[in-house]
């Protein structure tokens, strides 16, 4: 990972209050937490909101709890059985190109995912457990030209390694995107390198033109 990038785009402040305030989706959160690898900029603002929100919840005032709760939770400790933890296992070697965060979620590596490919961009779905939202990880060869598309839902996206352009810009890694309905681009990758994102998706593209009406009806999202 390129740790010395500074990226452009950014998330707006009520998307850092509500991850530092730890109500942000997880699935949300997840991007959010890519582009706060990169940044030194959001993570020092997401530092100082969580002081803040620290600070306001010691001014709560204190709520009572019943006499016996602590005996109850202690009774729960001692009737756990150990058999039932889970196995350790051998922590698999890190991908060094990747996030620290999505290290957890692909320890295998990226050789080791299945992926799909249309045209320029190959895609893999992570398993994230969101039923309602699609994590996949999306790849543009260099050079690479993506459909023009529209959304049907938010689209967030975090670029991990290379970059793209579009009508809108060009973004390198840690650049944060949220794209919606009203959004239509094509994205390109870079003549240089490949770019590998994060994206996550809560409904299907909408691709443009004619091939794109007949082939909408079709378009889903795959939440794992």
């Amino acid at each position: 990972m390129n740790a010395r990038t500074t990226p452009s785009f950014h998330p707006d402040q009520f998307i850092l209050a509500d991850y530092a305030a730890g109500s942000l989706h997880g699935a949300v959160a997840l991007p959010l937490a890519v582009h706060l690898e990169y940044c030194e900029q959001c993570r020092a603002e997401t530092h100082q909101l969580q002081e803040v929100g620290a600070q306001l919840f010691e001014g709560l005032d204190p709520v009572p709890v019943s006499d016996g709760a602590l005996e109850q939770v202690l009774r729960c400790i001692d009737s756990a059985d150990p058999s039932e933890a889970p196995p350790v296992r051998c922590a698999a070697p890190a991908d060094p190109s990747l996030p620290r965060v999505l290290q957890t979620l692909i320890p295998a590596g990226l050789d080791a995912l299945e992926w799909k490919r249309i045209g320029s961009l190959r895609s893999s779905r992570l398993r994230f457990g969101d039923p309602a939202r699609e994590v996949a990880l999306q790849h543009i060869s260099a050079g690479g030209k993506v459909l023009e598309h529209g959304h049907r839902g938010a689209e967030i996206t975090v670029v991990i390694n290379g970059s793209f352009s579009d009508q809108d810009g060009c973004y390198r890694p840690g650049d944060f995107l949220v794209r919606g309905p009203d959004d239509v681009h094509r994205p390109v990758a870079a003549q240089d390198g490949d770019c590998l994102c994060l994206a996550v998706l809560e409904a299907p593209i909408r691709l443009e033109g004619w091939m794109g009406r007949l082939a909408n009806p079709f378009l889903k999202i795959h939440p794992r």
